[in-house]
């Protein structure tokens, strides 16, 4: 999550600074595993890691970095619901055309294209490629 180098609070010590860098990045919002980076003990690891997110100074910092990082990405709540908003009232119909084929984005209402989940797998089975399109929505 955290790319940029940081500079360390005066409030929080070298070990609690590791473990929410850790937390935030390679541990994947994993405490125990953070935990275990920064160089806290394997057996007690997991006290550790739930003792240390519930540590103010801790929070606070982790917040501050989660919120940054959200405000340079132009992630706001508003902006979140209405992406759930779009997904839970998509219809079946704003996204494929008769005979069962997805219309081409071009032709989607903008406001539907959350409702796409597309995967794309490889499959060696001759050459053949294979594109998934699954719709998150509810049909109706």
């Amino acid at each position: 999550m955290l790319t940029k180098t940081l500079e360390k609070p005066n409030y929080l010590s070298d070990k609690e600074f590791l473990f929410a860098n850790y937390y935030l990045g390679e541990a994947n919002l994993n405490a125990t595993e953070a935990a275990k980076l920064a160089g806290y003990s394997e057996h007690t690891a997991r006290q550790q890691g739930s003792r240390l997110l519930s540590n103010v100074n801790i929070k606070s910092y982790i917040q501050t970095q989660v919120a940054e990082v959200l405000e340079k990405e132009g992630v706001t709540q508003e902006r979140v619901l209405q992406e759930i908003i779009s997904i839970a009232f998509a219809r079946i119909s704003d996204l494929y055309q008769d005979g069962w084929t997805l219309k081409p984005v071009s032709q989607i209402p903008k406001d539907k294209i959350g409702a796409i989940d597309v995967k794309i797998t490889e499959s060696n089975n001759g050459k053949r490629k294979t594109v998934t399109v699954s719709n998150n929505s509810n049909a109706k």
